[in-house]
């Protein structure tokens, strides 16, 4: 347990930790170019820890519990920092948090009661991603209005804002196409 936590991948799915608390910092202090920057630095970091893993043979059972641990406390963190700024809508915040709510809920149940750990599949990471993805663009959005990242964009309003919309939209399927693919593989482990 202690060599694995020196893995390469262990160390970048914990450093996802500092980069949250640094972007909440940024956020907070309203600064949203920056927070931007670091919420892209979290999920480079996501892409990053697997990557190593898989490439120097590091796959490890505190690999798979870290980084779905690190994935959701920063996606359920910064949506909360984004609700409690106005940014974000109650609904979106609200399906999030309970999608993760679910996986984490059901990932303990099969950890306790069958010693089983469910690794990040494809189609949550896809899930987690354009979540992320979702997150900078709205903040990308408050920056542009805030002046922090030049004027093209608010001058372009329109286009950020279908941008947003159409990435809401791909959140939600994902959402529901990552829950139904947890809860497939729940089940199936269950029996």
């Amino acid at each position: 347990m202690r060599q694995e936590l020196l893995y390469i991948s262990n160390l970048i799915s914990l450093s996802r930790f500092l980069l949250l608390g640094v972007t909440v910092y940024f956020l907070l202090a309203y600064n949203y170019l920056m927070g931007g920057v670091f919420i892209i630095l979290i999920w480079v970091s996501d892409l990053l820890d697997g990557y190593f893993a898989r490439a120097r043979n590091e796959i490890s059972e505190l690999g798979k519990k870290i980084d779905p641990i690190a994935d959701k406390a920063s996606v359920i963190t910064i949506v909360i920092v984004l609700l409690v700024q106005e940014l974000v809508p109650l609904w979106f915040v609200i399906i999030t948090v309970l999608r993760d709510a679910i996986i984490l809920t059901g990932g303990l149940y099969l950890s306790s009661k069958k010693n089983i750990v469910l690794q990040s599949n494809l189609v949550g990471k896809i899930a987690v991603f354009v979540i992320g993805l979702t997150l900078f663009f709205y903040i990308f959005g408050v920056a542009a209005s805030k002046n922090q990242i030049g004027n093209f964009f608010l001058y372009h309003s329109e286009f950020t804002e279908l941008l947003i919309q159409v990435m809401l939209f791909l959140s939600i399927v994902m959402i529901i196409l990552s829950l139904t693919s947890y809860l497939r593989r729940f089940l199936q482990n269950i029996k």
